[in-house]
């Protein structure tokens, strides 16, 4: 029996806006989020402690929106207390070693 065939990125019928993402570009968080945009919301959680933001990818800030672990106020992007606390728990993750050992 034949295995199926995985969707290639190329192909015209894979919509524009869809990243497919590889095991080891994931984040193992609840939401699974790709590496950029983990790092946009690394980039947000670091404007608030110093002030500085590194620009971001617009669409990896909405992504994180969507998921509720960003919003956009007047002082523009920030983390959700839920962005912070999926941070907290990456932090935590990675303490524990790639086995779930410390």
């Amino acid at each position: 029996m034949e295995k199926p065939a995985m969707s290639d990125p190329e192909s015209r019928s894979t919509p524009p806006d869809l990243r497919l993402v590889t095991k080891s570009d994931c984040d193992h968080g609840d939401h699974h989020l790709a590496i950029d945009v983990l790092r946009a919301l690394r980039q947000l959680e670091r404007r608030i402690r110093t002030g500085h933001l590194d620009p971001v990818n617009i669409r990896d800030v909405q992504q994180l929106a969507a998921l509720g672990l960003a919003q956009h106020g007047r002082g523009g992007w920030r983390p959700t207390a839920e962005g912070l606390a999926y941070l907290e728990r990456c932090k935590s993750d990675k303490a524990l070693g790639p086995q779930g050992f410390a």
